[in-house]
């Protein structure tokens, strides 16, 4: 008879540590992807409009206000971004 294999029991982790775990995992990449918007900046290699600059500056700040109310009293709804044309 084969032996059988007892697979270790996993700790099941506490919501705290869910948190934790998933903040510390997000924000880093959440903040390389604000670099990442801040390096479209370069006007040696890209063109842009003030116009474009302010619709970006203004999702951002949306978005950013949306995830603060979540956190002080529940669910926001997921916004998109489409960047208006150079007219």
């Amino acid at each position: 008879m084969a032996k059988e294999k007892k697979e270790p029991k996993l700790e099941k982790k506490t919501k705290q540590e869910k948190f934790i775990e998933l903040a510390e995992g997000r924000v880093p990449k959440a903040i390389k992807q604000l670099t990442m918007v801040g390096n479209l900046s370069d006007k040696s290699k890209f063109e842009y409009t003030d116009k474009q600059v302010k619709q970006i500056y203004e999702v951002l700040h949306t978005a950013l206000d949306q995830m603060k109310v979540r956190f002080e009293d529940g669910e926001a709804k997921d916004e998109t971004f489409s960047c208006p044309d150079n007219t």
